[in-house]
């Protein structure tokens, strides 16, 4: 019988965004539930965005900008950059796959530090590229591990800084050593920064600064999380003109929507938004951080809009925070079993969460 599908399928598991929101709360029979599992921004996008949206909508019939120039050339104004060393796509999750068909062949080897982000492994199997593992140093990742795993076959390598799921960054020291021992002929190194906006270490570096040193060096960045787009679907790279130029070559045309482009044009405007948003999440981080350790509980210090949270019987905790209106991630689905990825909400969100964890542990 003929073989319709390819056999890599086999290899690829297929991701769980979980059930939608409305589905959720019809199915536990309440009001409204409140989704931490997804790392998404309580406080929602601009009202700026909303109205831009609103303003655009007539104008649905029309094909966007298909190479997003405007909102490119106001990305490149705020980072430094040229617009020539920018693209915009649906997502990072788009990029990712850009990125894997613009460089990778069969037979060629990417490292990613494991576990990460799940789409990093995805399209490096369906290119045929063999994915070496670095395995995490507990909640760490270790670029000695990852470098020593690089070899005249591997293409790319991928890390994230902060890390999903782990929440720990890769520090400034460490970044420019790996580089540097990369030395001229490095595979493109992509640095995620999806929760870049989060951080408030002070050694965690600004990929941008790098760019011109390392032009094998790629950086991935997003509207979904501090400016809370993620419904939109807006992501970009940044990178030298080379990288971007080949990228460009297997992109679709029109690959951002019309109201993605507005939408993320009108909330680079409200930097009074983005600061808000980055500011909820800091002061929320260490109101839970201080609450948690108090009560026992342990994690890595957290960068991101998020922590991983260690727990004894993660499945209990899950249901008993359902039954609550909160909805959180299995840490197994996502390579650390025994632990609950929690995004940060609002303050009386996570009151609600400690009040729940109080009465699990009484």
């Amino acid at each position: 019988m003929r073989r319709l599908w390819r056999p890599v399928l086999d290899r690829v598991p297929v991701y769980d965004p979980g059930q939608p929101l409305e589905i959720l709360t019809a199915e536990l029979g309440l009001d409204a539930v409140v989704r931490l599992s997804a790392n998404e921004n309580p406080l929602g996008p601009s009202p700026h965005v909303v109205a831009a949206i609103a303003r655009e909508a007539s104008r649905v019939h029309l094909y966007p900008d298909g190479g997003s120039e405007t909102l490119r050339r106001t990305l490149a104004g705020r980072l430094g950059v040229g617009p020539a060393q920018i693209a915009v796509g649906n997502g990072a999750d788009e990029l990712l796959a850009l990125i894997a068909w613009a460089v990778l062949n069969s037979g060629d080897e990417v490292v990613v530090p494991t576990p990460s982000f799940e789409p990093y492994t995805t399209v490096a199997l369906l290119t045929g590229a063999e994915v070496r593992e670095s395995p995490m140093k507990g909640y760490e990742t270790d670029l000695g591990d990852v470098r020593r795993r690089v070899t005249n076959r591997t293409k790319a390598v991928i890390l994230c800084s902060p890390h999903n799921p782990a929440t720990t960054i890769i520090r400034r020291e460490s970044l420019v050593s790996f580089l540097d021992d990369l030395r001229a002929d490095s595979p493109l190194v992509v640095l995620d920064e999806a929760y870049r906006d989060f951080c408030d270490d002070p050694d965690y570096p600004d990929g941008v600064e790098f760019l011109a040193r390392y032009p094998r060096l790629l950086l991935l960045r997003t509207f979904s999380k501090v400016a809370g787009l993620a419904g939109l679907r807006v992501g970009y790279a940044i990178g030298a003109e080379e990288s971007i130029e080949r990228l460009n070559r297997v992109r679709a045309p029109y690959n951002v929507n019309r109201l993605a482009q507005v939408a993320a044009l009108a909330a680079l405007e409200d930097e009074p938004h983005l600061l808000r948003s980055r500011q909820l999440v800091i002061e929320e981080r260490k109101f839970l951080t201080a609450e948690l350790t108090k009560r026992g509980y342990t994690f890595p210090a957290s960068q991101a809009n998020f922590l991983l949270l260690a727990v004894d019987d993660p499945a209990r905790v899950r249901t008993e925070l359902a039954r609550a209106g909160l909805i959180v991630r299995d840490g197994a689905a996502l390579g650390y079993p025994g632990h609950l990825r929690i995004s940060f909400g609002v303050r009386e969100t996570n009151r609600t969460l400690l009040a729940v964890l109080d009465r699990l542990s009484s």
